[in-house]
């Protein structure tokens, strides 16, 4: 009778423990788990091993088995001990988990002594146990003798079995919520294989039939064990679909347990941020990629990638435990789309810009040139009123000679209104020669004396043909303006190496340096002398600037004022 009950505990344990690690082999991944699985697997070698010993009667495999027993046994206790720190006092698992080590030092040498032994080394025949006998009725049950180093490390287990029971009653007299029922689960399940060993130890003096009771009963600790660290850690992906679902999302996802471990990721997370299989169950901050992950705001960039990270706290079902998720949106094409966008909206912006300038400047010209053709045109008035000779003939000719000008610069309006600021090869003669041309009324409205040396052979420049003549203007239109009737304005042109210089000479009224300094400001308003405005000269240097050229004035009071302007060559 109490062979068929130790017998069918055995299976019974045996088959739960198989069960629930083959559940558990997926979660291998994290150091937690991986504990929890090698209990359940030692386990199931202790009950599969006591059953052969029990239905095989042969004594060289009941003594294999045995000694296959204790290459798994010594660490078990040690194990159960770090599992219940890591489950319940999380705070203490983090400081001593890189310690662990150590506890497993006693258990290794046994280990050792136990394959020298199954070696067949006779000098260590007697390390682990010896003088093998079998039971008197109970079916052939091996006895046997224990060395010194098998009872030190009995003595080992049972104190950190003692361990395991302090962290049980510490929890359930000090914690609250899941993890002290979690705790006390556990406790009362691990009664029974306890209590088992216990009895067997001391009613029973060591009877085998009575001590084997207590691996029999440890599948109740099994299924606590598995329920505490299931409800309390575990993050599970339930079903196949859902994992086929996960594994094929085409962006990375990073799984964190509820202990800052790395606990998961997709295909495409393995792929793009080069994890690997060695990377699971190690502390995310440990990591260099999570670890900048974890520490990005919003994004962070990766193998000349830019992905736009999305946190999700996924809170347990009991307790304030939470794990973590970060999904990685590749924003590279995002981002190069945002770039290009931001260029082209800053080439609008200058072509607004430019636009303004160019309606600034134009207004600037037109006034002037319209106000040269009034001021004809209330002369020829004038002289109908007082004369009857051919004077106003001659004044109705300079009238349409302005007018003239005056439409050909409506129609260079018309023609810049198409034109961008690209750049391109223009003839720098020609367009000086059209910019005086425009001013010809002005000329003859003061009857002032224009001298021209230009180079002799073509020359060609970088930039917009209509911004040329525009500077070329504006800078002759002030020259004539600020010059006295019947005086002289002379525009030179020198060659350089690798630039023209184009220089406009005046003899009227000058400037001081102080007005020079802030002639350029936008903050002027109107000039100090002649009563003119500036702001055409102001646009005209950041036309000048744009073309790559330099804008120099150099003036005195009374003693006129020569601009130069420095412009590259084409090539």
């Amino acid at each position: 009778m109490v062979f068929l009950l130790v017998f069918l505990s055995l299976m019974l344990t045996f088959s739960v423990c198989t069960v629930l690690s083959c559940y558990l082999w997926p979660y291998r991944r994290q150091l937690l788990h991986r504990m929890i699985l090698s209990i359940q697997v030692t386990y199931a070698v202790w009950a599969f091993s006591v059953i052969t010993v029990l239905v095989i009667d042969d004594m060289a495999i009941k003594i294999f088995m045995t000694h296959l027993r204790q290459l798994i046994l010594p660490p078990l206790c040690a194990t159960w001990a770090l599992v219940g720190t890591a489950i319940f006092l999380p705070n203490l698992w983090e400081k001593i988990r890189r310690w662990q080590w150590i506890l497993y030092v006693l258990p290794s040498v046994v280990i050792v002594a136990n394959l020298i032994s199954m070696m067949g080394f006779p000098f260590a025949k007697d390390w682990i146990f010896f003088n093998f006998r079998l039971v008197d009725g109970f079916e052939g049950l091996p006895i046997f003798d224990r060395s010194p180093l098998q009872k030190a490390n009995l003595m080992y287990s049972f104190f950190w079995i003692l361990v395991l029971y302090v962290i049980y009653f510490w929890v359930m007299a000090t914690k609250k919520g899941p993890r002290r029922w979690h705790a006390f689960y556990m406790f009362l399940a691990s009664v029974i294989p306890v209590g088992a060993e216990i009895l067997g130890q001391t009613v029973f003096k060591l009877q085998p039939q009575f001590t084997q009771l207590t691996v029999a009963g440890i599948w109740p600790s099994m299924l606590a064990l598995n329920y505490a660290a299931v409800r309390g850690d575990l993050l599970e992906i339930t079903t196949l679909a859902q994992r086929s679902v996960f594994d094929h999302l085409p962006s990375p996802v990073i799984v964190l347990n509820t202990h800052g471990e790395f606990w998961d990721c997709n295909q495409a997370a393995k792929k793009v941020l080069e994890l690997s299989a060695t990377d699971f169950g190690q502390r995310a901050a440990q990591i260099p990629v999570i670890r900048e992950i974890m520490d990005s705001d919003e994004s962070f960039e990766f193998a000349s990638r830019t992905f736009r990270i999305v946190e999700h706290t996924v809170h347990m079902k009991k307790g304030p435990e939470t794990a973590k998720i970060y999904v990685l949106m590749d924003v590279t094409d995002l981002e190069e789309s945002n770039r290009t966008l931001r260029e082209l909206n800053t080439q609008i912006l200058q072509m607004t810009r430019f636009s303004r300038k160019v309606q600034t400047v134009l207004s600037h010209d037109l006034t002037g040139s319209l106000s040269g053709v009034q001021m004809l045109l209330t002369g020829v008035i004038s002289q109908m009123k007082q004369s009857e000779d051919q004077t106003p003939v001659e004044s109705l000719q300079r009238v349409h000679e302005a007018n003239k000008s005056s439409m050909s610069l409506l129609r260079d309006v018309l023609a810049w209104s198409h034109e961008d600021e690209s750049q391109r090869s223009i003839d720098f003669k020609g367009r000086v020669n059209a910019a005086i041309e425009q001013l010809s009324p002005q000329l003859l409205q003061k009857n002032i004396q224009l001298h021209k040396e230009l180079p002799e052979h073509d020359i060609h420049l970088l930039g917009s043909g209509k911004v040329l003549e525009a500077v070329v203007r504006n800078i002759l239109s002030n020259a004539i303006r600020f010059s006295p009737r019947e005086g002289v304005v002379r525009v030179t042109g020198r060659m350089f190496e690798r630039h023209i210089e184009l220089s406009v000479q005046d003899y009227g009224l000058g400037m001081s340096q102080e007005l020079i300094d802030q002639l350029f400001s936008s903050k002027v308003t109107s000039m100090a002398t002649g009563g003119g405005f500036g702001i055409g000269l102001h646009f005209t240097k950041d036309f000048i600037t744009q073309m790559g050229g330099v804008l120099v004035i150099e003036s005195a009071e009374g003693q006129g004022t020569l601009v130069r302007v420095q412009l590259p060559l084409f090539g």
